[in-house]
């Protein structure tokens, strides 16, 4: 046995185990990578984003005063105001003494969306 000499050939050596933080900074790096390259998943999750948390927009159509008016006078306090949009008609009551917006943005109403699915 002694006259042959073993040598292993062309093998690297093993590598040593990767540190968390290292591993953690690559994750990053091909998340930052992925949404650099797919600027559409930034755009629909800013859309989605501000559905959900500034709402829909609605135009102002109808209000009712809380005095009545006389002549061309404008109302300076209503009890309500009808505003169009979205998911159509939404009556909202401002506090005493505000006036009707002419657009606004109005939350989603989750229950509405729920009624339209399930029927």
């Amino acid at each position: 046995m002694s006259k042959f000499d073993i040598k292993v050939v062309g093998a690297k050596p093993p590598k040593r185990p990767e540190w968390a933080f290292k591993r953690l900074c690559r994750k990053l790096g091909r998340v930052i990578k992925a949404v650099l390259i797919r600027p559409r998943m930034i755009v629909l999750t800013g859309i989605a984003g501000c559905l959900l948390f500034v709402g829909t927009p609605h135009v102002g159509w109808d209000y009712q005063c809380r005095h009545p008016m006389r002549g061309f006078d404008s109302c300076n306090s209503v009890s309500w105001c009808a505003y169009y949009g979205i998911q159509g008609r939404r009556e909202e009551r401002p506090a005493y003494g505000e006036r009707c917006k002419l657009v606004t943005f109005l939350p989603l109403d989750f229950n509405k969306l729920i009624e339209g699915v399930l029927k």
